[in-house]
Order: C-alpha cells, then sequence, then structure tokens
C-alpha cells in the first residue's frame, strides 16, 4: 500500500508540474512567409524554391544583401560542404566552375554533371540556375558585390537574414531595431524568441516585459523563422 501511494504521489506531482509548465507557454502570432522553408525547411524537398521566379527573387536579394555574407553560411573543406543540412562531398569552388562549364556542353559532360543539368531541364529553372552559377562565379573571382535588380529582390528577406547573421555591432539599439523589424512583419513569435530565447541578445539590458507587451498573442504555437536557440 506504501509503494502504491507514492507512486500514486509521484504521479501527481509529475502532472502537476506538466500542466503548470504547459500554462506558462506563451504563444504569438507569426507570419508564414512563402520562403519560410529557406530557412526551417528541407531544401530537397522544397517545391517553391524550384521555381524559376522564385529562385531569381532569391538570387536578386542574396546579391543586395551581398553574397559574401552569404557565402560564409556555406561550411566548406578541400573536398566537401554543407549547406542548410545537405552534404556534398565536392570541392564547392570547383563544382561551381564545372557546372557552368558543362551547361549545354554535352562533348565535356560527366555523368554527375548530365544528371545535374536534366534535373533542372525537366523542372524548367536550367537558364535561371546557369545564371545563378555564372554570376556566383564571376563574384568569387571579383569579390565585388554584384549588380542586383531591386525590383526582384525581397525586403523582407533581406531583413530577416540581416537579423539573423548581421551579428556585427550588436547592441542595445540594434536588438531593438530587430525586435520592430520582426513585429512589423508579423513575425510577432520570432520577436518574442529574440527577446526570450536568443543566445546573442541574452545579455543586453533590454526591457522585455515592456516589449513583450507589444506582441500579440496566439491560441496555438506557430513554427517561427526565428527559433529558440537556448534550449
Amino acid at each position: 500500500m506504501n509503494k502504491l501511494l507514492t507512486f500514486s504521489l509521484l504521479i501527481f506531482l509529475f502532472l502537476s508540474c506538466k500542466n503548470d509548465k504547459k500554462s506558462e507557454l506563451e504563444f504569438y502570432v507569426e507570419t508564414q512567409t512563402s520562403f519560410f522553408d529557406l530557412r526551417n525547411g528541407d531544401w530537397i524537398k522544397n517545391s517553391w524554391i524550384r521555381k524559376p521566379v522564385n529562385l531569381k527573387i532569391i538570387h536578386e536579394s542574396f546579391k543586395k544583401l551581398g553574397y559574401n555574407r552569404i557565402e560564409k553560411l556555406i561550411l566548406k573543406n578541400s573536398d566537401e560542404f554543407l549547406i542548410q543540412d545537405i552534404y556534398i562531398k565536392k570541392n564547392f569552388e570547383n563544382l561551381m566552375d564545372s557546372l557552368e562549364l558543362t551547361y549545354e556542353k554535352p562533348e565535356i559532360e560527366t555523368k554527375y554533371y548530365t544528371e545535374f543539368w536534366n534535373r533542372r531541364k525537366a523542372e524548367k529553372n536550367d537558364s535561371i540556375v546557369y545564371e545563378i552559377i555564372r554570376e556566383f562565379n564571376y563574384y568569387k573571382s571579383d569579390k565585388k558585390q554584384l549588380n542586383y535588380e531591386n525590383q526582384f529582390a525581397n525586403d523582407t528577406l533581406i531583413d530577416l537574414l540581416n537579423i539573423e547573421f548581421d551579428y556585427a555591432n550588436l547592441n542595445i539599439e540594434k536588438a531593438k531595431s530587430d525586435f520592430y523589424t520582426l513585429k512589423k512583419y508579423g513575425f510577432h513569435q520570432s520577436a518574442y524568441n529574440l527577446l526570450f530565447e536568443r543566445r546573442k541578445y541574452s545579455e543586453l539590458e533590454l526591457d522585455r516585459e515592456k516589449l513583450k507587451k507589444e506582441l500579440t498573442k496566439a491560441t496555438k504555437f506557430t513554427y517561427p523563422w526565428l527559433i529558440d536557440t537556448e534550449k
């Protein structure tokens, strides 16, 4: 009987703790952009990114942001690289050069590049992929910012990337600016995470409770662009 009582008490305490924890969770509204999966999704299964017009938007946005900053997100070794959880066992620079060189040149194509370009042609995005590769290779050789077509650049995407990857000179004013940018676009769950769940902001003396009151609550959780990095 004592064992049964002890077990029942533990179950009660566990459930009480669980319910208390659940009641403390706060959910906020979060815009779901068409390009959301660029940050938190599986690129291999992403159909949005395969459409030529969307590839154009990404490319022009990256050019406006600066490919020197985007290139830093690619983890490279001498014979392999990793980008957004996609691992490729090839030298990055050599791969990009070879892809440009083998576009519509069957006499010098190998199986890997033939299959790559055949997939792009089947998806009807080979022309824009070639344009992106060609311009990126030009940037690599010159290291100057590429001219961009502003009508295709997506300022929301650019602002989100600036918030997430601009670590230089982070201070209270920059943190507040990031917070209000997220709020302006409707990324309230992301703004909440900036205040309470992001390591790089955690040591800044922000009036977090006051800022939190400016966010709009939601009844259920929506996966945010700016994820929790504290857990």
